[in-house]
């Protein structure tokens, strides 16, 4: 059997009760402001939500262009001709989509097709654009950008500019590259006629060196300059 409420439990008003008549007595006097702070609220969230939707789909949108320039490089490595229509596919993709991850990485594609085709100028401007879009660098593409921006300049015969591009490439994520990256800055130091530097290079990259054939070339270096 349940126990009895007293009369004093039985006249004092329910916890629950009371706290909904005074939220429903707030609503009532308060009704205007009520209303707006909850379409205030509900505004957000859809709004919220429509970006999403949108930015999904951008990014999405995005992803299928490059998949699509992609396969139009894979092409163009053995028909030539394929050349011009991956150029404008990326082309397009950084005109339409220029804020998504695919458009940023369609500026070192494109710097590379600029690159082979001798256009240094051109494939400069396209390597920039991709390291000056690029914060974070987990997979060393941008070591990749910022040592063929050395590679143009290299070509140019400006060895100073090479060098700068070389170094900052260093001090990149360059996990797994740097022997390739002491290797070209050695190079340059030898071009600038700094054998002191380009020894000190040569040496580093010994050291991150497990190719044979490398190894050796490397020791040719050491022994000449040493």
């Amino acid at each position: 059997m349940s126990a009895k409420l007293s009369k004093k439990q039985l006249k004092g008003p329910d916890i629950f009760q009371s706290s909904f008549e005074k939220i429903t007595d707030y609503i009532s006097e308060n009704t205007v402001r009520f209303f707006a702070i909850a379409t205030t609220v509900i505004l957000t969230v859809v709004i919220a939500f429509g970006i999403y939707l949108y930015w999904s789909n951008y990014q999405t949108t995005a992803a299928q262009i490059y998949a699509k320039a992609q396969a139009s490089v894979i092409r163009s490595e053995v028909d030539p001709e394929a050349v011009p229509e991956s150029m404008k596919i990326f082309q397009e993709l950084i005109d339409k989509y220029p804020h998504s991850w695919s458009a940023r990485m369609a500026y070192y594609h494109l710097g590379n097709i600029y690159y082979n085709s001798g256009d240094l100028d051109n494939a400069i401007n396209s390597y920039k654009k991709f390291v000056s879009s690029t914060k974070s660098d987990d997979a060393g593409i941008k070591f990749l950008a910022l040592t063929s921006l050395g590679y143009c300049f290299e070509a140019k015969k400006d060895f100073k500019s090479a060098l700068n591009y070389f170094e900052e490439a260093q001090k990149s994520n360059n996990t797994g590259f740097e022997a390739i990256g002491y290797r070209n800055i050695a190079r340059i130091y030898e071009e600038l006629n700094d054998k002191k530097k380009a020894l000190e290079n040569y040496q580093n990259a010994l050291v991150k060196t497990a190719d044979p054939s490398m190894v050796l070339f490397i020791k040719r270096k050491i022994s000449s300059l040493s």
